[in-house]
């Protein structure tokens, strides 16, 4: 009597079972590979975003830095800080002089003094400008949008005199201007947490 060896099913291929298994798995593989690529592509993404943001904010809160460095106080005009609020979050606004010759084409003499001011309004960080100080109109009067997505605007005053930070500052009881500032500014982007940036200001000296 012959022995012959026994065929087992694997020579006849896979079954349908092995093969759904095998292509749920390959699924199941390919799911978190893309998944955790979207996942990183999206953070990337953000990140460049919040750089791209930071580098405007930067630049913005420089421009304004060398205006207020730069910034003067008169009878008719005065340092004028108010602190206020909007939604909640903090929305001050900065009056003050500074020369012309710092506003590039806005100005006609480079000695002219123009009249400054810095508000947010809604979610816009806003630069009013005023050439002629006496004029009874706004014809003057220009505005530029210099930031969107603002969530919060604080200015914080430094009295040099009593050597304390204030909140507030009105140049029609004091005689100078403030020291030094010290700006804040908040922004919120989209699926991202506010970001506050800030930056400091010497009066009378450029930054």
């Amino acid at each position: 009597m012959s022995l012959q060896p026994q065929r087992h099913n694997s020579e006849h291929g896979f079954t349908l079972i092995e093969i759904l298994l095998a292509v749920a798995l390959v699924a199941t593989i390919a799911a978190l590979v893309f998944g955790s690529l979207a996942t990183t592509l999206n953070a990337i993404d953000v990140a460049r975003g919040s750089a791209a943001n930071g580098q405007i904010v930067r630049t913005t809160m420089r421009l304004m830095a060398d205006e207020l460095s730069m910034g003067v106080s008169s009878q008719v005009t005065p340092w004028m800080g108010v602190n206020a609020q909007q939604d909640n979050q903090p929305a001050d606004t900065i009056v003050f002089l500074t020369m012309g010759q710092f506003r590039g084409a806005e100005s006609e003499h480079d000695t002219e003094i123009v009249r400054i001011v810095y508000t947010r309004e809604r979610d816009k960080l806003l630069r009013l400008v005023r050439r002629n100080l006496y004029g009874l109109t706004d014809e003057s009067l220009g505005q530029l949008e210099l930031l969107e997505k603002v969530k919060g605007f604080n200015v914080r005053y430094y009295d040099a005199q009593n050597k304390l930070w204030v909140d507030e500052w009105d140049g029609r009881a004091r005689s100078k201007p403030p020291g030094a500032l010290l700006i804040e500014l908040t922004l919120q982007q989209d699926n991202v947490e506010p970001q506050t940036f800030r930056h400091w200001v010497t009066i009378g000296a450029s930054s």
